[in-house]
């Protein structure tokens, strides 16, 4: 018996090394420490406030463009729904808090 616990002994790190090297998932996401998860979220980029660039105003039809995106009476900017378009400016409705936007100067020329 004793001579058997003196030969596994003397195997155990053959058989060790015969398993390989424990291989890495490459599809496994890595874990990040938890400041950087930290880090990460705070790095989120803030929702975009709207900003009033055009309006187009024609009997029947009104769309205004909203930080690039051209709307219609009832259609969504994020959190924004547009209620109504005039002739120098646009109210929008965020969770029933009424905003007015108003074309500036440059933009009417």
């Amino acid at each position: 018996m004793k001579h058997l616990a003196t030969t596994l002994l003397a195997l155990a790190p053959l058989l060790a090394a015969a398993q390989g090297p424990q291989l890495r998932d490459p599809f496994a996401r890595p874990t990040l420490p938890p400041r950087a998860v930290a880090d990460e979220t705070q790095m989120q980029t803030p929702p975009l406030l709207p900003q009033l660039r055009a309006l187009m105003v024609t009997p029947g039809r009104a769309l205004a463009n909203i930080n690039g995106q051209i709307l219609a009476v009832g259609e969504w900017f994020g959190d924004y729904q547009l209620i109504k378009v005039e002739e120098r400016g646009v109210t929008l409705s965020k969770r029933g808090v009424r905003s007015v936007l108003v074309l500036d100067e440059a933009s009417r020329k």
